[in-house]
């Protein structure tokens, strides 16, 4: 039976993601002799997003279809993301992972988040059937795909910047180089890999924009954790108190309020824990204008601004909502996984909507 709200194009040969779910679900009906069904490959919806495939639950009267988001690689950087991705999802949502170790299990677990993986570890939770399977071995000598350059840590700048100004994409490769804070060369082979990879084509006569957004904007919080975020870490302090940011003008220091503290001032859902500021002045002023200690546990992290000030968003104590949606994530914590969803839906859904 095929779900009438989503046609699509059928896909020639098929790709690592689509050999990856095979395995999952044949081993999963292996080790739980339960009846679980790939029906569809990996498609577009009419609305423009992406599903990796459709699998049917069938068995002891029940019969549950469920989207499919496959991840390669499942940690704790893209945890966050991981379970945003299946919420999005046209369909209850399956996680499919090469490997899931017991930790991001009971993680995906606590949030409800259903997964399987291809040496049979699985948590589903659909009335009669109960599956939580932990603890499997990873398989031996797992291929990971590496980023390609365009996702490594200059790279993210340029997206980061085409993202934020959209039209950016069809700018002089020095203007997008200065808005982008990256040498002009690193330009070219960006948008080299970009057109490469379908997020980057051509239209009239020769004018570029973005395209396949949704799918661009999941790549670059998936790796902004990893590839870029780690080098721009200034250091992590305590503050004299919780509250002490609601008093801050941050924008006297050159600062912008990210993560927990910016979701706070968007959304006025969250109460932040953690207080993440971007800066462009040197950080001694901020801190001791703040009274905050150098703590490597602290409740202040402090990293530099990396864009260029035509990038900033509409709220200048604040910076962009697609930063402060990949902040939230790379946190994998379920309050601020559910604020990020919020953020998305208000602030950033429109615009990676393709045209």
């Amino acid at each position: 039976m095929r779900n009438d709200n989503m046609t699509q194009a059928k896909i020639k040969q098929p790709t690592r993601d689509a050999e990856l779910l095979e395995r999952a679900v044949e081993t999963f009906c292996k080790t739980t002799g339960l009846e679980l069904r790939l029906e569809q490959l990996e498609f577009m919806t009419p609305q423009g997003q992406r599903v990796d495939g459709i699998v049917r639950l069938t068995g002891a009267a029940i019969e549950k279809q469920f989207a499919v988001e496959v991840k390669r690689q499942l940690n704790l950087h893209n945890l966050g993301l991981a379970a945003e991705q299946a919420a999005r999802l046209p369909l209850p949502g399956l996680l499919v992972a090469d490997y899931v170790n017991p930790n991001i299990a009971e993680r995906l677990k606590q949030m409800n988040v259903f997964f399987l993986d291809t040496v049979g570890n699985a948590y589903l939770n659909v009335p009669p059937f109960f599956i939580f399977t932990i603890g499997r071995k990873p398989p031996p000598k797992a291929d990971y795909e590496r980023p390609t350059r365009a996702f490594g840590q200059t790279g993210l700048k340029v997206i980061f910047a085409l993202l934020c100004r959209q039209d950016l994409a069809n700018a002089p490769y020095r203007t997008i180089a200065a808005t982008a804070n990256v040498a002009l060369g690193t330009v070219g082979w960006v948008l080299y890999d970009l057109k490469k990879q379908g997020h980057l084509v051509k239209i009239g006569r020769g004018d570029r924009r973005l395209a396949q957004k949704q799918r661009l904007l999941d790549r670059w919080v998936a790796a902004y954790p990893e590839q870029l975020r780690p080098k721009l870490a200034i250091g992590r302090y305590v503050a004299p108190n919780q509250k002490w940011w609601e008093q801050v003008h941050i924008e006297q220091f050159q600062g912008y309020w990210g993560g927990e503290v910016a979701a706070a001032r968007l959304t006025g859902y969250l109460k932040p824990e953690l207080a993440t500021v971007y800066i462009r002045d040197t950080p001694g002023r901020f801190l001791a204008a703040n009274r905050l200690r150098t703590d490597p546990e602290g409740n202040v992290e402090v990293l530099k601004a990396f864009w260029d000030k035509s990038c900033d968003w509409t709220n200048p104590e604040i910076v962009h909502p697609v930063l402060v949606y990949a902040d939230l994530l790379a946190t994998g914590d379920t309050r601020n996984i559910e604020t990020a969803r919020r953020i998305y839906d208000e602030q950033i859904a429109g615009f990676v909507r393709e045209a």
